[in-house]
């Protein structure tokens, strides 16, 4: 299947900017690893002093410096630390971004269009996670992120988007099959030409 890709029109991929739900979760999930002191400190780093209001946007630099900056400090916890927080992002994203009613829709439709379904959802709202990035669905299977904000610049050994792994699995998980699975196969950290995430049930 042809990818679909967003028009880039989009105010915020052309402002280069991301919402604060990608920072503010990981605000919260940092003080169960380490010390509120060394959290404050990465956070007053990436100018984040004070916490954004939820429907802010954000420079997708200090996103993407704040994520770097956790990967860097605390590299036996980041995997973790950034797991729980795409979970506790993807949370914030269906209760709030979900009417109740469709949520209830999705969850009793058969998981395979529902799946579809989510992950349209999920693209519509690309704009407050990809910043100038492009999301797109590749196929009821894989997802694709280009030119991603978290990954440029970077060179890993191993895919590094634990955040958005997470992220799209949960989502899924909430609202169309409790067993779907998530898994960033290729990262453009380690050199790919762009992010590629498998959902498996």
């Amino acid at each position: 299947m042809a990818t679909v890709l967003e028009p880039p029109q989009s105010p915020s991929r052309q402002a280069r900017l991301m919402g604060a739900n990608m920072v503010a979760p990981l605000h919260a999930v940092l003080e169960r690893h380490v010390s509120k002191a060394d959290r404050d400190a990465v956070f007053a780093e990436a100018g984040l002093e004070d916490l954004p209001a939820e429907d802010s946007l954000l420079p997708e630099g200090q996103v993407a410096f704040l994520h770097r900056r956790v990967r860097e400090n605390w590299p036996e916890a980041a995997d973790e630390v950034l797991d729980t927080a795409g979970r506790v992002a993807a949370e914030v994203f269906v209760t709030e971004r979900i009417p109740p009613k469709a949520r209830l829709l999705l969850q009793n439709m058969p998981w395979s269009v529902s799946a579809w379904l989510v992950g349209k959802s999920i693209r519509l709202n690309s704009e407050t996670f990809a910043g100038s990035g492009l999301f797109a669905i590749q196929t009821t299977s894989r997802f694709a992120m280009f030119q991603n904000p978290l990954a440029t610049g970077i060179e890993a050994e191993r895919p590094i988007c634990q955040f958005y792994a997470a992220l799209f699995e949960h989502t899924l998980q909430r609202l169309s099959h409790r067993d779907f699975i998530c898994r960033e196969t290729h990262c453009q950290a380690t050199g790919h030409g762009h992010c590629v995430f498998e959902v498996t049930l």
